[in-house]
């Protein structure tokens, strides 16, 4: 398994199954902070086939004027 950091905020995480990557520090088009993650299923592991559940990318946006 493989972890590695760069400077331009992002982290790449390579697990047995498969790559994940988050970046954080991204801005949309209205100006919103978004963090981003992408899940990558390995192809195929020996003679087992991966599969992925779920969206392949997820993003987290800040919301301004929004009260919980």
């Amino acid at each position: 398994m493989k972890t590695a950091t760069l400077k331009s905020g992002s982290l790449h995480v390579e697990t047995p199954l498969g790559i994940v990557n988050i970046t954080v520090g991204l801005t949309d088009s209205r100006g919103r902070r978004v963090d981003a993650v992408q899940v990558i299923p390995d192809r195929i592991i020996g003679d087992k086939k991966i599969i992925r559940r779920g969206y392949y990318n997820t993003r987290m946006v800040e919301l301004k004027g929004v009260r919980a």
